[in-house]
């Protein structure tokens, strides 16, 4: 087992019925959480659409 791990706080709640878990961690980990091999994933699945600038303050705020 590896000696690098990430803590994150976490909520457990009932939705339905069934448990669910909300957890947050910042924006800056997520890079290093979500690593792949780009020789492994096909092009497609990688492919990214152009942002559209003139959403950025709608996402802002969604974000915030």
């Amino acid at each position: 087992m590896s000696d690098f791990f990430h803590s994150f706080n976490a909520v457990r709640g009932i939705q339905a019925g069934r448990p669910c878990y909300i957890a947050m961690c910042p924006m800056r980990i997520i890079p290093k959480i979500f690593v792949f091999d780009e020789e492994e994933v096909p092009a497609e699945l990688r492919a990214q659409r152009k942002l559209n600038k003139g959403r950025i303050p709608e996402m802002t705020n969604y974000l915030i």
